[in-house]
């Protein structure tokens, strides 16, 4: 009999869900604190793991460290909050009280000015404590009605308000120039791949620079490098996490390309980071990891690319842009769609690990 070589203890629980990390954290109050919070960092791409949390906040903090510091206080605030609110202990600790107010700190540090401003952070923090029991009530309604996550349909409702009252209030510090009406585009873009400078760049230049630009701005960042260390953070959690990452985003931008949509906001990643949450939340975590799921995954991360650009020209005529809402309505609806599917099982939402957790579980159910 061939002897199975398995990782070692120390390194195999630091991957996946890394409960025992959690068990750890639990000795301690302020530490238990801190788990909460980086899980709820990585919770944003669903990945339920501290050190990719972590290593989502050095990869924000390479880009910005502004940003990362109004990123971390936001989430602090939601997480205490969430606490202070008295809600389910272990749905704090999972960290998905914390993720939609640290987006908030994002917001906040992205589309008010000046950079280094202490009252951007005010407006973070309080924006962040906002969104805790705005997600206990999507949770109710998305999960405990629906029987589907809630993910950022928080952020998204609580952002985009944000950002329709910003620019007319005099003390909001709103950016106004991130703020200007997009006219609608009716006649034919440019379709060349191309930097913000105008220079053109080759197919394969423009695709990973889409690539690694697309999982950035899930966290509204343009910036290759974020990009890839969030790769390494999906990483740690999962192998097939990051992978799908990788593949979603690829495959917003060659929808776009297909379609015709102009080549520098494919270049910046903008028509793939829907599709990169999509990827990574359909296949494995939402989904059985099979073959008809994989294909249906794929369909679903074009379709998020297709709806990003109608919502582009619907709200930008009053200066929003999506947020996260292609990725919310795609994935929740891909749920509430394939429910009663033979083919393509749902997995039930207390179940939700990654695609490497539910394939130990699978394995271990046929041996019994």
């Amino acid at each position: 009999m061939t002897q199975t070589i398995q990782k070692p203890p120390g390194l195999r629980a630091l991957s996946g869900t890394a409960p025992a990390i959690s068990r750890w954290a639990d000795r301690h109050p302020a530490l238990a604190l801190l788990d909460s919070m980086l899980r709820g960092f990585g919770q944003i791409c669903l990945m339920n793991n501290p050190l990719s949390g972590l290593l989502v906040v050095v990869a924000i903090a390479v880009a910005s460290p502004w940003l990362a510091v109004s990123f971390v206080l936001a989430g602090l605030a939601a997480t205490a909050a969430a606490h202070g609110f008295g809600y389910d202990r272990g749905v704090i600790r999972a960290g998905l009280f914390t993720f939609n107010g640290a987006l908030m700190g994002l917001l906040a540090g992205a589309f008010l000015t000046p950079m280094g401003e202490p009252r951007i952070l005010v407006y973070a923090v309080i924006a962040a404590i906002v969104t805790v029991p705005v997600m206990n009530a999507t949770v109710h309604f998305f999960v405990v009605t629906l029987n589907a996550p809630a993910l950022s349909a928080t952020f998204s409702f609580v952002g985009l308000t944000a950002l329709l009252v910003a620019p007319v209030m005099a003390n909001s510090l709103a950016n106004v120039a991130m703020f200007a009406p997009l006219e609608r585009t009716l006649g034919a873009p440019d379709t060349a791949l191309r930097t913000a400078s105008g220079e053109q760049v080759s197919l394969l230049d423009g695709l990973f620079n889409a690539v690694f630009r697309g999982v950035s701005e899930v966290f509204l960042i343009d910036n290759v490098i974020t990009g890839v260390i969030l790769v390494l953070a999906f990483l740690v959690c999962s192998r097939v996490a990051a992978g799908m990452a990788i593949l979603g985003s690829l495959t917003g931008a060659l929808t776009a390309l297909l379609m015709g949509a102009d080549g520098h906001t494919i270049y910046l990643g903008l028509w793939g980071y829907n599709a990169v949450v999509v990827a990574i939340c359909l296949f494995g975590v939402s989904l059985e990891p099979r073959i008809a799921a994989f294909i249906y995954t794929l369909v679903a991360c074009a379709a998020s690319a297709v709806l990003y650009g109608a919502l582009v020209q619907f709200l930008g005529a009053w200066g929003l842009i999506p947020l996260s809402l292609p990725l919310v309505i795609v994935i929740i609806g891909s749920v509430m769609a394939l429910h009663s599917s033979a083919r393509i099982p749902v997995v039930p939402i207390a179940e939700y690990s990654t695609a490497e957790e539910r394939r130990i579980r699978a394995l271990a159910a046929t041996r019994k």
